[in-house]
């Protein structure tokens, strides 16, 4: 709920209401009376009392006057109190109010002015008509000062105008700049507008090149995955008579299928073989006849490995990395068990050492021989582990070559290793 603001010329009516209320208690003294007292209209004092206009010196030296009639005189206190409010309460006025305000007690006063002659007229009375006099005197003086505060109200007004005519030319020349401001953003927006037109029209133009593009892309990825099938299928049958040609015929056909898919995007159409034209008076020339082609006998295919039951693949595969892996090894053991024969304290004879050293190369040449043979056999018999047990093999059979060079310098330094010992030990040999 909003509160109505508290201003001085409320104030000044509150203590004007709270006067009057000390004696108009609204049944033997009411407002009225107090209006008629100041010869005024019930509406006006009611005004005055609530604050909505600004009450006039005269009206509080009346509302004093009544008050103390009625048995409740104001105190100098109280009265000084009520002049003071009214001076704040006339300050703060707009100038157009203290125009009205001024305007009405002059009104006021010459209508009271009027009355009093007329009843200065009627009556023959002296002392009626000194004090009649008196009157007309003081009021002519409150006219003359309401007069002159008329031309400083006036000069006032002058004054608003003059800043009220000032601020309107600077608001009307703000309002001319936003609107040329407005004019000139209004045209940016369109050019704006206009630029993006453009781009989404460019944009939606290389949305469908790209898109074009795209389909040309996966046409050609297509062709070129039929051309790897079809050079897949060539290279696994053997080279027959008429296979070179017929490649070249294949390609040359995937090409000229490319060449005519690209030209529209490049926005050229593909040279068109020249026909023989035929000129006027002259036979038309004889094609020849195509050459017959000889025919292509598909080439016989690899026979297919015979796939074996799945528990047998991974035994066979570790039959074969284990004997590829034992052959290098045992060219190393054998080597190492001569070495270390002739190399202890307690060696065998020469005759010992001359059959041992046959015994070992028979025994070395045929278990290598017999290991390279059980690689072999079972590799073809490893299905899907056939590609890392031709790597162990190829691995193994390059080992074999270090084993062997090692193992010669293990013979010619006569070198004693636990390795050695332990292999003459577990064929019962002791040294």
């Amino acid at each position: 709920m909003k509160t109505k603001p508290v201003t001085k010329a409320s104030l000044y009516g509150g203590a004007l209401k709270a006067a009057s209320q000390s004696v108009c208690d609204g049944r033997d003294v009411t407002q009225g009376q107090l209006a008629k007292k100041a010869n005024l209209d019930e509406s006006t004092v009611s005004r005055y009392l609530n604050g909505k206009s600004v009450a006039p010196e005269r009206f509080v030296d009346i509302l004093a006057v009544f008050v103390s009639d009625h048995g409740h005189p104001l105190s100098s206190e109280a009265h000084a109190e009520l002049h003071r409010l009214r001076k704040n309460a006339q300050e703060a006025q707009t100038p157009r109010a203290k125009l009205r305000r001024a305007e009405e007690e002059i009104e006021q006063l010459t209508e009271q002015l009027a009355a009093f002659e007329e009843t200065a007229r009627a009556s023959q009375d002296a002392e009626i008509q000194r004090i009649m006099e008196e009157t007309r005197v003081d009021t002519a003086r409150r006219v003359a000062e309401l007069e002159a505060d008329l031309e400083g109200i006036n000069e006032e007004i002058r004054k608003e105008l003059a800043q009220e005519k000032q601020l309107r030319q600077a608001l009307e020349t703000e309002r001319d700049q936003l609107r040329l401001e407005l004019r000139d953003k209004n045209k940016l927006l369109a050019d704006a507008g206009e630029l993006v037109r453009s781009m989404n029209a460019d944009l939606e133009r290389k949305e469908e090149e790209a898109e074009r593009r795209e389909d040309e892309l996966q046409q050609l990825r297509r062709e070129v995955k039929a051309l790897r099938g079809q050079l897949a299928r060539l290279r696994e049958e053997k080279t027959v008579p008429g296979e070179s040609m017929e490649l070249k015929s294949v390609v040359a056909t995937q090409s000229a299928g490319h060449t005519a898919t690209a030209s529209p995007r490049t926005g050229t159409a593909p040279a068109s073989r020249s026909a023989p034209q035929k000129k006027p008076g002259t036979r038309p020339s004889q094609v020849p006849a195509p050459r017959p082609q000889t025919p292509v006998t598909p080439a016989p295919q690899d026979k297919r490995r015979v796939r074996l039951i799945w528990p047998l693949e991974p035994l066979f595969a570790t039959i074969s990395m284990l004997a590829s892996v034992g052959a290098p090894l045992l060219i190393l053991l054998n080597c190492a068990a001569f070495a270390a024969a002739c190399g202890s304290k307690n060696r065998p004879s020469l005759t010992g050492l001359v059959l041992l050293a046959v015994a070992g190369f028979l025994f070395t040449l045929i278990g290598y021989v017999t290991l390279m043979v059980i690689a072999g056999m079972t590799d073809g018999l490893t299905g899907d582990h056939r590609p890392l047990t031709l790597k162990i093999h190829r691995w193994a059979l390059l080992a074999s070559l270090p084993a062997l060079a090692l193992g010669i310098h293990l013979l010619v330094t006569t070198r004693v290793t636990n390795t050695g010992l332990w292999w003459l030990h577990h064929f019962g040999i002791t040294t």
